[in-house]
């Protein structure tokens, strides 16, 4: 039969080894969220890199174009549809990266969001545990006395 000590201790090991076990948890959480983040800012800037690219060969054309004019109306016109692109581009290309910035942050937070669940029920468990057990030496305590 084990002695109070040995009870002790056996329960302070467990209590260690959930500590680090969670611990470990933990950080396992924040290492996926990182690369989460790492990866979606990498397709943000190949985003970015795109749209740059695209800008400056449509500033090209465009430019052929204009100097291809023969009229002031012609510019006119011209200078028109290619603003016209541009702000269609522009917002199209500002719902892509908002929807991407969406999903990559919801994504990422995820695993911290479920640590901080496991973190407040593992508390709410603690704390059932400290008052049973406070319950249970008061009431030793009055026995023995």
């Amino acid at each position: 039969m084990k002695t109070e000590k040995q009870k002790g201790l056996g329960s302070m090991e467990k209590a260690y080894n959930d500590f680090a076990t969670f611990s470990q948890d933990n950080i396992d959480a924040f290492v996926r969220a990182n690369a989460t983040f790492t990866r979606g800012f990498e397709q943000l800037s190949k985003n970015f890199v795109a749209l740059a690219t695209r800008s400056v060969e449509d500033a090209v054309e465009a430019s052929k174009r204009f100097a291809a004019c023969k009229s002031i109306g012609e510019v006119v016109e011209l200078q028109g549809k290619y603003t016209q692109d541009s702000i269609e581009t522009f917002l199209n290309e500002g719902k892509k990266v908002q929807d991407l910035s969406t999903a990559i942050v919801k994504e990422a937070t995820g695993p911290i969001a479920e640590r901080f669940k496991a973190t407040v029920s593992n508390g709410a468990a603690a704390a059932q545990a400290t008052a049973t057990a406070a319950v249970n030496a008061a009431r030793n305590s009055k026995q023995a006395a």
